[in-house]
C-alpha cells in the first residue's frame, strides 16, 4: 500500500473573519462622531489637556438613579457626574 501525504497544513493561529458593515450602520456611526458631546465639554477638554480619568463602581440601583436624574436634566451620565463634582468642589 502506498501512503499519500496530505498537503494541507494545520494552523494553530486563530483567524479573524472580516464581516462587512452595512452602509447604513457605518453612516450612523459616522454621523454620531461628536454629535453627542456638547461644545462646553469639548472646549473644556481642549483647554485642559492634562485631564485625569476617575473610575469607580456603583451598584446597579445607584447607576439607574444616576441615569434617570441625568436624563431628566437632558444630560449624559458623564455630564451629570462632572456637574456634581464641579458643584461639590465649589463649596
Amino acid at each position: 500500500m502506498a501512503e499519500t501525504k496530505k498537503t494541507q497544513k494545520l494552523s494553530l493561529k486563530p483567524t479573524v473573519q472580516k464581516t462587512s458593515v452595512p452602509e447604513e450602520a457605518a453612516a450612523w456611526v459616522e454621523s454620531r462622531n461628536g454629535a453627542e458631546v456638547p461644545s462646553t465639554i469639548v472646549a473644556e477638554e481642549v483647554n485642559n489637556p492634562k485631564s485625569k480619568r476617575v473610575t469607580f463602581e456603583v451598584t446597579e440601583a445607584q447607576h439607574q438613579e444616576i441615569k434617570i436624574r441625568a436624563t431628566k436634566k437632558g444630560m449624559t451620565i458623564k455630564e451629570y457626574m462632572i456637574a456634581l463634582v464641579e458643584e461639590e468642589l465649589k463649596r
